[in-house]
C-alpha cells in the first residue's frame, strides 16, 4: 500500500465553481439576516395597553349631547421615511454691477393703519363626558395606530437597510474573496510559469553541459586515438629500424664470422700443412735417427732385431689419455642444450693457448661444427677450463689442439 501524499497543491477553482460558491454565500447571508430580523420583530412588537376610564365632573345642567360624528374608518397608511434633503449646489453670486444713478423721487406720506376689531371668543360648548372619553379613546387609538405604522415603517426601513447593508457586505466580501482567489490564481500561475521557466533553463543548461562534455570526450578520444596512432607509428618505425639494424648486424656478424671462419680455415689448413710437413720432416728425421741408432746398436751389440719405440706426440702431447682428461674438464663448462641425435656428430676443432701454469690465454676455433651457438659454447667451456689438466710429461705446452664432439662416442 502506497502512502498518500497530503501536501498536494489545491487546484484553482473554475469560474463556474466560483459563481456557485458566491451565490451560496449570498443566499446563506440573506437567510441569516431574515431570521435575525424576524426575531427582532417578535421581540420589539408593541403590546396593546389596557383600556383607561376617565370621568369628567362639571357644575350646572347637562345639555343633551348630540351623537358624535363618526369618522370614516380609513386604514392607516404608514408614512414613508423622509429622505434627507440634499442641499443644492451653491453657485457663486454674480458680480453686481453698480446701477446707474437715478434722480431722487419724493416719498409719499405713510397712512396711519386702522386697528383691527377685537376678536370675541365664542362660548365653549359643554362636552359630554362619554363623548369626550370616546373621543379620547379614538384619538389614543389613532395615535397608537400612527405610532405602530411609524414603527412598522421604521422597522421595514431598518430591515431594508439591514438587508441592503448585508447584501452590500456580502457583495464586498464576495468581491474581496474573488479578488483574493484571482490573486492566488495569478500567484499560482506565476509560480508555475517561473517553475516551468526554471525547468527549461535547467534542462537547457544540462543539455549544454552534456553537449560540452560530449565534445570534450570526443576531443579527448580523438587526441588519444591520434596519440595512439602516432605511438604505434613510432613503435612500428622503431621496430622496423631495429629489425633492419638487427638484420644488418646479423648479416655483418655472419659475414664477419664467415670471413673469420674462412681465415681460420685457411690458417688451419696452412698450419696443418706446416705441421704435417714438420711432422713429416720430424718423422723422417726420427726414422733416420732411429734407423741409424738401430743400425749402430745392432752393429755394436750384435742384436739381430731391436726396438726403441716411444709413445710421443710433438707439440701438445696428443695421447688418448690426456685428450680424455681435457674433454672431462671442458664438458661441464659447455652450456648448450644438446638435442636428440639425428644424424652426424657435430665436432669443433680448437686450439687453446696456455701459459706456464696451464691457464688458457686464448681459444681459437680452427674448424666449426656448422652451429655457431655450439661453437661459442665450446669456446666458453674451454676458456672456463682453467687451469688445464697437467700432461704426463709434467710441463704445459704452449698450446693444445683437440676436437670436441657434441655426443660422446
Amino acid at each position: 500500500m502506497k502512502p498518500t501524499n497530503s501536501n498536494h497543491t489545491a487546484k484553482p477553482r473554475t469560474p463556474e465553481q466560483q459563481d456557485e460558491r458566491r451565490g451560496l454565500g449570498y443566499a446563506a447571508t440573506f437567510h441569516a439576516l431574515l431570521i435575525l430580523l424576524m426575531l427582532f420583530g417578535f421581540w420589539a412588537s408593541p403590546k396593546n395597553p389596557n383600556p383607561v376610564q376617565i370621568e369628567l365632573w362639571a357644575n350646572g345642567t347637562t345639555p343633551t349631547a348630540t351623537e358624535p360624528a363618526t369618522e370614516p374608518n380609513t386604514p392607516d397608511t404608514p408614512t414613508p421615511p423622509t429622505k434627507p434633503v440634499v442641499p443644492p449646489k451653491q453657485t457663486p453670486p454674480p458680480t453686481p454691477t453698480p446701477p446707474a444713478p437715478t434722480p431722487p423721487t419724493p416719498t409719499p406720506p405713510v397712512p396711519t393703519p386702522t386697528p383691527p376689531p377685537p376678536v370675541v371668543a365664542p362660548p365653549k360648548p359643554e362636552v359630554d363626558p362619554d363623548i369626550a372619553l370616546e373621543k379620547a379613546r379614538k384619538e389614543r387609538q389613532k395615535e397608537e395606530r400612527k405610532q405602530a405604522a411609524q414603527q412598522a415603517a421604521e422597522k421595514a426601513a431598518a430591515q431594508k437597510a439591514a438587508i441592503d447593508l448585508a447584501a452590500k457586505q456580502a457583495k464586498a466580501e464576495a468581491a474581496k474573496e474573488a479578488a483574493a482567489e484571482k490573486v492566488a490564481a495569478e500567484k499560482v500561475a506565476a509560480e508555475k510559469a517561473a517553475a516551468e521557466k526554471a525547468a527549461q533553463e535547467k534542462a537547457a543548461a544540462q543539455k549544454a553541459a552534456a553537449a560540452e562534455k560530449a565534445a570534450e570526450k570526443a576531443a579527448q578520444e580523438k587526441a588519444a586515438a591520434a596519440k595512439a596512432a602516432a605511438s604505434k607509428a613510432a613503435a612500428d618505425k622503431k621496430a622496423k629500424a631495429e629489425a633492419a639494424q638487427k638484420a644488418a648486424d646479423e648479416k655483418a656478424a655472419e659475414e664477419k664470422a664467415a670471413q673469420e671462419k674462412a681465415a681460420a680455415d685457411k690458417a688451419a689448413k696452412a698450419e696443418a700443412a706446416k705441421k704435417a710437413a714438420a711432422e713429416k720432416a720430424a718423422a723422417a728425421k726420427r726414422d733416420a735417427i732411429k734407423k741409424a741408432m738401430r743400425s749402430a746398436a745392432l752393429g755394436a751389440a750384435g742384436i739381430p732385431g731391436g726396438t726403441a719405440d716411444r709413445n710421443q706426440s710433438g707439440g701438445g702431447g696428443n695421447d688418448n689419455g690426456y685428450a680424455a682428461k681435457v674433454a672431462a674438464c671442458v664438458r661441464p663448462h659447455v652450456a648448450y642444450p644438446v638435442p636428440a641425435r639425428a644424424g652426424a656428430n657435430p665436432t669443433v676443432q680448437y686450439r687453446a693457448n696456455l701459459d706456464a701454469q696451464g691457464h688458457v690465454t686464448h681459444v681459437e676455433v680452427q674448424r666449426s661444427s656448422g652451429i655457431q651457438g655450439f661453437d661459442r659454447a665450446v669456446a666458453t667451456g674451454i676458456q672456463n677450463c682453467s687451469p688445464f689438466p697437467k700432461p704426463p710429461s709434467g710441463r704445459y705446452p704452449s698450446y693444445v689442439t683437440g676436437a670436441y664432439r657434441m655426443y660422446d662416442e
